[in-house]
Parts: structure tokens; C-alpha cells; sequence
């Protein structure tokens, strides 16, 4: 039940973000996840964790799911590959170091039916630790490895972590607000709690961006004060936050 659970979430991921697998980012000043850094560090937070992910959708009629499955993996030789195979899917996920980006790589394929159709959905993931990284490099690296893997040049989509070294000053909401201003953004949705801000918003920094209730959104944050003697969290997402938090 827990790998159908996280094959399917896995897909729930895909299928949010597949109304903008072949967009790119406009011309920026710099990449999104140095802006993110950026504003990180303006706000007091410390790097803790940051991700980049790609992906691409495929329609397999006419092709056998499982044969393209293992196909695409052994292509990929360099990753090490664990596979699942399940009635209405076949899912491989595949790892490796990267040296280049210091981080570690993540390469998922997942073969299903969608509506009779068979389907395909790859993901892949650079994921590292802490901050003082020279982003454009990482970003450089991660956009051919990407368009290696894939085949054609797809959106990159950034997340990162982050804590604050001391209890944040007044409540979580006027922290977002601080960050949203950051971003130039105005906010789309809002979900608050005691100990928990998350807000969607839409910036004109970059164009990436994904239906929301109200319009358009393309950057979400999430601040949480952690328990006693832990330290507030914030993860920043584009278009949306893909990790846990």
C-alpha cells in the first residue's frame, strides 16, 4: 500500500505540474533559485536544502509500458535502479552522485494507463544541501543533464529550505508578507494557523506559472514554528513547493 501510495503521489505531482512541462523560464537576471537564495538570505534564513526538478509526460499508444521501462533505464545506465511492478503501473527509480552539482540525482519513470491510454511520466531531481553554492553553474549543469535525459528542453521547477537561527519576531503572517515583498508578488491563496502560514502568490520576476483559484500563481511559501527548542522553517517553491513541509 505505501509504494502505491507513493507511485500515485509521484503521479499526482506530474499531472499538477503537466500544463507546463515544455514552458521555460524567460531571460532573467539570474536563476530562480539564486533569487530564492537571495531573498533567503535578505530574510535571515539559512539554507538548509534546495531542489531542482524537470519533467516530461509522454504518450506510449501503440508502445508496451513495461518494455519502455526498461528500455529508458537501461539508456540511463549511470543511475542505480530499483524497480516496482504493480497490475496498473510499472515505476523504476533511479540514483546517483553528481559531483558537478554536489548533489544527489533522483531519475523516475512511471508507465501506467491513463483513461486505456498508456502512459509515461519522468521525473528528475538534483537535490542538495545547504547554501554559498555558485547557482548559475548548478542550474547550467542541471538544464543539460535534464535536456540529456528528456530529450527536449522542459521547465525547471525550484524548491528550497530553510530555518531562521532564532524565533521569528511577531507572527509567521508579517514574515510571509516580509518574503512576498521580496518577490514583488501579490497573494492568490492563504492558509494560516496557529503555527503555520502557507501563501500562493504571483510574481512578475518570471513567467513560469499555474492555475490558481484566483487567476494565476507562480511561487508558493510556507513558514512553521517548530516546537520548543526548534527552530522556524521556511520552504519557498516555484511554482509550487514540491517537498514536504
Amino acid at each position: 500500500m505505501r509504494n502505491k501510495a507513493a507511485a500515485l503521489l509521484t503521479i499526482a505531482i506530474l499531472l499538477g505540474l503537466a500544463g507546463i512541462g515544455k514552458m521555460v523560464h524567460a531571460e532573467a537576471k539570474k536563476p530562480v533559485i539564486a533569487r530564492i537564495a537571495e531573498v533567503m538570505a535578505n530574510q535571515g534564513a539559512e539554507i538548509s536544502q534546495w531542489t531542482l526538478y524537470s519533467k516530461k509526460q509522454e504518450s506510449l499508444a501503440g508502445k508496451n509500458p513495461l518494455k519502455y521501462v526498461q528500455r529508458f533505464t537501461a539508456e540511463q545506465r549511470l543511475f542505480h535502479w530499483s524497480f516496482d511492478y504493480k497490475d496498473n503501473f510499472v515505476k523504476a527509480i533511479g540514483t546517483r552522485y553528481n559531483s558537478q552539482m554536489k548533489s544527489f540525482e533522483k531519475l523516475q519513470v512511471i508507465s501506467t494507463l491513463t483513461k486505456g491510454n498508456s502512459q509515461a511520466y519522468i521525473l528528475y531531481q538534483a537535490q542538495g544541501k545547504g547554501g554559498r553554492r555558485d547557482w548559475n553553474k548548478i542550474t547550467q549543469v542541471f538544464g543539460q543533464q535534464s535536456f540529456d535525459i528528456l530529450k527536449e528542453k522542459t521547465a525547471i521547477f525550484s524548491c528550497m529550505n530553510g530555518q531562521f537561527g532564532d524565533k521569528i519576531e511577531g507572527v509567521l503572517q508579517l514574515k510571509a508578507e516580509a518574503l512576498l515583498h521580496e518577490f514583488n508578488a501579490v497573494p492568490r491563496e492563504k492558509a494560516e494557523e496557529k503555527d503555520f502560514v502557507s501563501v500562493s502568490a504571483l510574481t512578475s520576476e518570471w513567467d513560469l506559472s499555474i492555475p490558481a483559484k484566483e487567476g494565476k500563481m507562480n511561487i508558493q511559501i510556507a513558514l512553521r514554528n517548530a516546537g520548543i527548542g526548534e527552530k522556524p522553517t521556511v520552504v519557498i517553491g516555484t511554482p509550487i513547493i514540491t517537498t514536504e513541509y
